[in-house]
């Protein structure tokens, strides 16, 4: 199946519905050997942003990756890229979304001019600073141990379909018959209730911290509202039709830090 919405959480051609890089530096200490000297003008510095977009945008309900991409001049694929986003460039309200690989660029004035005669420091190498760590996109460095937090079986019923990225299988399908209690895999608030997405139905996304969504497709009534608190195990919706596998079934995502992740490390 589609991942999370397309251009946005949605797909592209839905109206609906965080790359890291690190820098190497060192740093350089000079040591004056006369007396202090006071410059005729203070030296200063000013940044410069490669790009007009700022660094990061959180995702607003109707927008799209293209239209985000094409509001701040850049490339789509751009955006895709830097933030790990599926080939269907999903993406949903709320989401933070690194925009541009953020550089500055310090401009000094004019070298000060003393009155004092000028004298020779010697350059004194400083300690390097450190190599911050760094993993691809969508593969954060502090990633959790998943198979160790704990989630609830979101619905009763046989697993028919397993997460495989490959096939674009994003999450896990549970067949159930239509009427089943679907009910919230963790603790959390309810960011998105609807149906914007034809290949989701009515839809349903929980915000289990600033880390983690859960999604809940193909979904018959639907017990909560957006911005509600719901407790894990609380009955949020009831399981309805899946037309694309011509059956009653729930579709049950995860994702960490907008990357998709296989529920069955969580789910038992």
């Amino acid at each position: 199946m589609r991942a999370f919405v397309g251009d946005c959480i949605y797909s592209p051609q839905s109206s609906q519905l965080l790359a890291w890089s690190a820098v190497l530096t060192a740093s350089i200490g000079l040591v004056a050997c006369s007396a202090p000297r006071q410059p005729t003008n203070a030296p200063h510095t000013r940044t410069v942003l490669v790009s007009n977009a700022p660094p990061v945008y959180v995702v607003q309900r109707g927008d799209t990756v293209s239209a985000i991409a094409s509001r701040y001049g850049l490339d789509y694929r751009q955006i895709g890229a830097l933030n790990g986003l599926d080939s269907n460039y999903t993406i949903y309200p709320g989401q933070r979304l690194r925009l541009t690989n953020q550089r500055s660029v310090s401009t000094a004035a004019p070298r000060p001019v003393y009155n004092t005669p000028r004298t020779t420091a010697p350059i004194v190498a400083g300690t390097p600073r450190p190599m911050p760590n760094t993993m691809p996109t969508g593969m954060p460095n502090n990633t959790p141990n998943w198979t160790a937090q704990t989630w609830l079986r979101p619905v009763s019923g046989n697993i028919i379909r397993g997460f495989d990225k490959s096939a674009n299988s994003l999450g896990m399908w549970f067949a159930a018959p239509a009427g089943t209690a679907v009910r919230a895999a963790q603790a959390g608030t309810v960011l998105y209730v609807g149906s914007d997405l034809p290949e989701y139905g009515r839809l349903v996304l929980i915000q289990h911290s600033n880390d983690y969504i859960s999604a809940y497709a193909h979904l018959g009534n639907i017990l909560v509202q957006e911005k509600q608190t719901v407790q894990a195990g609380q009955t949020i919706a009831n399981v309805g039709y899946a037309p694309s596998i011509n059956q009653s079934a729930l579709e049950f995502q995860i994702r960490y830090r907008g990357t998709p992740i296989n529920p069955a490390q969580f789910v038992r």
